[in-house]
C-alpha cells in the first residue's frame, strides 16, 4: 500500500487539477475528424432563402400563370372590339393583373353592392365568377339606352329587371369570347348560372381554397371601371398540364373544329355585294365622249359564253343570267379556283 497522503497535499492537487485546460480525450485522435471537416459549412449558406407561406400555397406555377396571362390578354383585345361594336364608342381594354390568392380574399375585395355572374365552363367542374363593377355597369347602360355613356352616382341602386336582361346580353357576348380564347386549351362552353349583388351569397369554393384571379380595366372616352375573372383550382385542376407554355404555343397552331364551326356561323348571317360581268371593252376618251343612246358595243365575250360572277370584287363562279317569275337570276354552271395568295 502507498503512502497516504495528507490533507495540505490533497488540496494542493486539487487546485493544481483546476487551473489545468482540459485536454482531449487521447483515444479521439483529431486525424479521424479530417475527412468530414468540408461538412462544417453549410450547403446553403450562400443561397437565398424564399419565404413560403404555408396559409397560401403556390398551387399554379409562376409558367402556367405567365400562360394564363397571355391567354387573357388575347381575350382583352377581343373583348375590346366585341365592347366597341356594341356600345358604338371607343373602347379600351387592358389586362390588370393575374394573381393567384385564397377565395377569402377574393369576396373581401369585391364591393357590395355589385354585379356578380355565376357561370360555368362546362364540362369542366365547379363554377367561376365573372365581375363587373357597377360604375362600369351604368356606364354602359347610359350608352346602350342612347346617353353618352357617362358615369352616374348609382352605386346604392340595384340595375331594375330591364337593366338586368340588357347587361345580361352583353355578358353572355363577353363569355362568348372567352370560349374562343380558351379553344387554344381545350372546347368549353360557358353558361351563366346565377346573378348577385352580394359576394357573401356566392360560394364557388372554400375561403381558404386558391383561386386565380384576373382583373381587366375597360376604358371610354367618359369613363372606366373593372371587371374581373375568378377561376378556382378545382376548376382549372383537370387543365393545368395544358396551361404550361409548351403545351399552350403548340396548340395555338391547330384549328379546332369548334373554332371552324364558329367562323363558319358568323360569316352565314354576313352579307356581301355580289354582281356579274356580262363582259368588257375598251373605249377610247374620245368614243366615250360620243356614246348616245342605241349605240352598240363589241365585248369581248361571245353570247353564249359564262359570264362571271364576282362577289365583294374578287371573281368566285361562272354561269349563265336568267329570269325567274319577275326577278333576275344567275345559274352557277362552274367555280373559279384560285390559288392561295393571287389577287388578280
Amino acid at each position: 500500500m502507498g503512502d497516504i497522503l495528507s490533507q495540505s497535499e490533497i488540496d494542493a492537487m486539487l487546485s493544481g487539477l483546476s487551473a489545468a485546460p482540459a485536454a482531449a480525450p487521447a483515444a479521439a485522435p483529431t486525424t479521424a475528424y479530417r475527412p468530414f471537416a468540408p461538412m462544417a459549412v453549410s450547403p446553403t449558406a450562400n443561397k437565398k432563402v424564399n419565404l413560403y407561406d404555408f396559409t397560401r400555397p403556390d398551387r399554379i406555377s409562376k409558367d402556367q400563370i405567365s400562360t394564363l396571362r397571355n391567354l387573357h390578354e388575347g381575350y382583352a383585345r377581343l373583348l375590346t372590339t366585341t365592347l366597341t361594336s356594341l356600345l358604338r364608342t371607343v373602347v379600351d381594354i387592358s389586362l390588370q393583373n393575374v394573381e393567384q390568392l385564397t377565395y377569402g380574399e377574393v369576396i373581401k375585395s369585391i364591393s357590395t353592392p355589385s354585379c356578380i355572374y355565376v357561370f360555368q365552363m362546362e364540362p369542366l367542374e365547379s363554377s367561376a365568377i365573372f365581375d363587373v363593377s357597377p360604375s362600369l355597369i351604368f356606364i354602359m347602360l347610359d350608352r346602350l339606352f342612347g346617353g353618352q355613356g357617362r358615369s352616374i352616382d348609382s352605386t346604392n341602386r340595384e340595375m331594375t329587371d330591364i337593366e338586368k336582361t340588357v347587361i345580361y346580353k352583353i355578358i353572355e357576348r363577353s363569355l362568348a369570347d372567352l370560349k374562343v380564347v380558351w379553344e387554344n386549351i381545350g372546347i368549353f362552353s360557358p353558361k351563366i348560372e346565377n346573378y348577385e349583388i352580394n359576394p357573401q351569397f356566392v360560394q364557388i369554393a372554400p375561403p381558404g381554397d386558391t383561386v386565380v384571379l384576373v382583373t381587366l380595366e375597360v376604358r371610354t372616352r367618359t369613363g372606366s371601371g373593372l371587371m374581373s375573372l375568378c377561376f378556382p383550382f378545382v376548376l382549372l385542376e383537370s387543365i393545368i398540364d395544358k396551361l404550361s407554355g409548351e403545351s399552350w404555343i403548340s396548340a395555338q397552331k391547330t384549328t379546332t373544329q369548334e373554332t371552324r364551326r364558329m367562323v363558319e356561323r358568323e360569316l352565314s348571317t354576313t352579307n356581301a355585294m355580289l354582281r356579274a360581268e356580262i363582259g368588257a371593252t375598251q373605249l377610247s376618251v374620245k368614243d366615250f365622249l360620243q356614246l348616245s343612246v342605241g349605240d352598240v358595243m363589241v365585248l369581248d365575250k361571245l353570247a353564249q359564253s359564262d359570264l362571271t360572277m364576282y362577289i365583294e370584287d374578287r371573281p368566285k363562279f361562272l354561269g349563265k343570267p336568267g329570269v325567274i317569275g319577275r326577278s333576275k337570276s344567275f345559274q352557277i354552271t362552274g367555280i373559279i379556283d384560285r390559288e392561295v395568295g393571287d389577287d388578280d
